[in-house]
């Protein structure tokens, strides 16, 4: 985990250069997308760079940067180790409770992260990585200290635009939210958040809250 202005830092950069390569392409549709800067910075993020809809993909991406940022207002000097972005692995695990624990300070946040957080605890949390074409079911590496990995599920290979198009519900011509003002997988009717865990993104999905608890 990196520490929350490192974080956002980073994204805070991200969402400027993608909001200015979309304002590029508004103004330059004749802009190469095999061999631009704009290719290669897409390219580092998962995107999909295909000509056909890049805009519609820029603005998915940037209506989740929301979600993903931290709190700007607090500092962390411990050093943390960066995730190594194999879900299989415990340390990625430490590495994701880690992050929701920090998120949970943020208080626009805390709501969605303390619900991944007993997610985690009760093994109904959801980590998926499209740009890998894995999925598995986290666990807290904290009460399951003996377990180092778990073997993750083959989903479809994808860029993070297609697959936020395809899972994220709408309603009318913005994204459905839960009552705990979560996104909603239109796939499976859970809560859903893309964010960051170290220096790559992920989707995690959970059972909406029923009466003011988790639906299991």
């Amino acid at each position: 985990m990196v520490s929350s202005i490192d974080l956002s830092t980073r994204l805070t950069a991200t969402k400027l250069a993608l909001k200015a390569i979309r304002e590029q392409e508004d103004n330059s549709a004749a802009t190469s997308s095999s061999s631009s800067p704009r290719t290669a910075l897409l390219a580092s993020y998962g995107v999909d760079t295909s000509s056909s809809s890049t805009n519609t993909r820029l603005t998915q991406l940037l209506a989740q940067y929301g979600q993903a940022s931290g709190d700007d207002t607090k500092t962390d000097d411990t050093d943390t180790q960066v995730s190594s972005g194999d879900i299989t692995q415990a340390d990625f695990m430490k590495n994701l409770k880690e992050t929701l624990e920090e998120l949970s300070k943020d208080a626009d946040k805390a709501a969605q992260a303390k619900a991944m957080l007993e997610a985690l605890k009760e093994g109904t949390l959801t980590v998926s990585d499209p740009a890998e074409g894995v999925q598995i079911k986290a666990w807290d590496v904290e009460t399951d200290k003996k377990t180092t990995s778990k073997p993750a599920t083959e989903i479809a290979t994808t860029g993070w635009s297609d697959f936020l198009k395809d899972h994220l519900k709408r309603d009318g011509s913005a994204y459905a939210k839960s009552s705990g003002g979560a996104y909603v997988d239109r796939i499976s009717g859970d809560s859903a958040f893309f964010g960051s865990v170290g220096s790559r993104y992920y989707y995690l999905t959970w059972p909406q809250a029923k009466n003011g608890t988790l639906t299991l």
